[in-house]
């Protein structure tokens, strides 16, 4: 070992030695460190110390990671999961563990928490919901699923020897009958349009009317709508181009799924209405000296609130005194126009940006109130003719 004399800037004399530790035991990298002591037996003692303790330290210098309460844990865990999935998602899941998940375990110890703790929880969750208690959330099943991922990513950092979420029964749902889909028959329908064709012919009511009449046209999501960008509807080939979505904060996202990127063909009608729509906003940005390029822009800034739009068409409804739907009910009411009029279930799945034909089917099969008269209608006439 190689001591060195050393002056300080105050004048005092000190001995300093650069020693060898070992292999770091997580790295496999060679470890050194420097003592400093006033003689030279003070570091030929603080030499034999700091290897003692590097040994009884695991061997490593590299920095762990102590985790011990759920709180602690669910901080880690969504530091790496946040940057996985999309923003309304991760606002979704931020929700979820500030209102149910921390609540029922953030007060733990990870060591305290054991499988009957969880199961209880699990069953209170389920009660409320199979109750319909106020404040409950109907899909228990995620929150476990949650928990159980959280405590899994526990188990990966070594602060837990096992999951005590694995062997949870989770309760079943209580049957219920399914939510009827909200959206406006023929005569709700006609009311509205009428509605919206008699309303003063302010900008304004210009814009929310062809916001409307694109979803009922389109079937689009209403974060779909709000993102667009005229450079992604063509007027010429009347055709319009899905490829992003607006989030809760106003900012761009990619569209729910890769099948929701999709373009879709205009009716004459929506073509024309867009054309004329279209010139009102120049008109309207010059006065006040903007260059919108968002269809559904709000002129004094680039995007419309999702949920300022949401209280205009709530005062519409109202108005027209028809059905209470909200965005999502133009889309079920396009699905249900197309069904009737006979459009095959895979060309309403493409139109709609559906992940699958399945998801279709399930969701609007119902709907279809015209098809299942017809069906009828088929069968007679082919039974007729076997027997006629």
């Amino acid at each position: 070992m190689n001591i060195k004399e050393v002056k300080k800037k105050n004048g005092s004399i000190v001995y300093r030695a650069s020693i060898y530790l070992g292999i770091d035991s997580l790295t496999g990298k060679k470890v050194r460190t420097t003592v400093t002591a006033p003689t030279k037996k003070g570091v030929q003692k603080k030499t034999k110390l700091a290897i003692h303790n590097f040994l009884t330290n695991g061997a490593t210098v590299a920095e762990t990671v102590s985790i011990e309460t759920y709180d602690e844990l669910v901080s880690l865990w969504w530091d790496s999961y946040k940057y996985t999935v999309k923003e309304n998602t991760r606002q979704d899941m931020k929700g979820y563990l500030k209102k149910h998940i921390r609540p029922a375990f953030g007060k733990y110890k990870l060591k305290k928490i054991t499988t009957p703790i969880i199961q209880r929880q699990v069953n209170q969750w389920a009660n409320a919901a199979n109750k319909g208690e106020a404040g409950a959330f109907a899909d228990y099943h995620f929150l476990h699923a949650v928990n159980r991922r959280i405590l899994q990513y526990g188990v990966a950092m070594q602060a837990l020897p096992s999951n005590p979420a694995r062997d949870v029964l989770v309760p079943r749902k209580a049957p219920r009958d399914k939510e009827p889909i909200k959206y406006l028959d023929d005569e709700n329908l006609k009311k509205f349009l009428v509605y919206l064709d008699s309303l003063p012919n302010t900008y304004q009511n210009n814009f929310d009317t062809v916001l409307y009449k694109l979803l009922l046209a389109t079937g689009l999501r209403i974060s779909e709508a709000l993102a667009l960008e005229w450079s992604d509807i063509d007027l010429q080939q009347a055709t319009l181009e899905v490829n992003k979505t607006l989030t809760r904060s106003r900012s761009v996202n990619s569209p729910k799924s890769k099948t929701s990127n999709r373009i879709l063909d205009l009716d004459k009608k929506t073509v024309l209405m867009l054309r004329l729509y279209k010139n009102r906003q120049q008109e309207k940005a010059r006065e006040i000296g903007a260059t919108p390029t968002v269809v559904f822009s709000k002129l004094t800034s680039k995007y419309m609130p999702q949920n300022t739009a949401l209280l205009r068409l709530k005062q519409h409804i109202k108005s027209a005194g028809v059905t209470d739907i909200a965005f999502h009910g133009f889309r079920h009411t396009h699905a249900s126009l197309l069904l009737n009029a006979g459009l095959p279930y895979k060309e309403l799945q493409h139109r709609l940006g559906h992940a699958s034909i399945s998801m279709t089917m399930d969701i609007y099969s119902h709907l279809s109130k015209e098809n299942m008269k017809k069906a009828a209608s088929v069968f007679e006439t082919a039974l007729d003719s076997l027997t006629g």
